[in-house]
């Protein structure tokens, strides 16, 4: 009796080990983020958007709202963003938090981005932690001269793939945190400011030509 005992019990164990199996093969966790990298770039954000934010400007932020999906790396960025603001004693004026598919390239709608420069006054800040404004010619001739700063995250392959050099051109960036072209998969880094040093870098008209070239440009 005891022995059949024994043989059930681990013929139970090794059921329930072989159904977690199956489960974590099927639905495998993502690799752990580097919260303390994102939040650091969103500190870095804030302090740009800190140095534009004259006396009785506003400060707009668009970022990735946490329904329908939640993407880590994009929460610990807003986290560390809005800590930053608060411990500057900065408010911001207005938040739009958008539902974005993480499986489609991060984009702020086009309309959606019209809208706000064209509501917004020449010295308010924009940040946007979902690019920047893919607006088009005729859009942009509607503005009629209008530009509010802008600052944009444009993370991952963003800068290969959009003319950030245009929009820096037409003033429709005043700063951009692109992802570097070498940097590693992950960072070994001590610290949170050196691993966004390794990662990431701060683009202004100052330094415009540090960009990448696009993908498709020919030689």
């Amino acid at each position: 009796m005891a022995n059949k005992r024994v043989i059930n019990w681990s013929a139970g164990a090794v059921i329930v080990a072989a159904v977690a199996w199956l489960y974590l093969f099927f639905n495998p966790r993502p690799p752990a983020i580097d919260r303390s990298l994102h939040k650091r770039v969103g500190e870095v954000l804030a302090a740009e958007a800190i140095k534009l934010l004259e006396p009785g400007a506003r400060l707009i932020a668009i970022a990735r709202s946490k329904e329908p999906f939640e993407v880590p790396a994009a929460a610990a960025q807003w986290d560390g963003f809005m800590r930053a603001i608060e411990k500057s004693g900065k408010n911001i004026s207005t938040t739009r938090l958008l539902k974005v598919d993480p499986l489609r390239i991060t984009s702020v709608p086009q309309n959606d981005f019209f809208d706000l420069i064209r509501q917004a006054g020449s010295n308010d800040v924009i940040v946007s932690f979902l690019g920047p404004p893919l607006i088009n010619d005729e859009q942009l001739s509607k503005l009629a001269g209008k530009r509010p700063r802008i600052l944009a995250l444009c993370s991952g392959a963003m800068p290969r793939q959009v003319d950030l050099r245009k929009m820096f051109e037409r003033q429709l960036l005043l700063t951009a945190v692109i992802s570097r072209t070498n940097a590693p998969a992950h960072s070994a880094a001590g610290s949170a400011e050196a691993a966004f040093d390794e990662m990431f870098q701060v683009v202004t008209p100052a330094n415009v030509a540090a960009l990448p070239a696009l993908a498709d440009a020919r030689p």
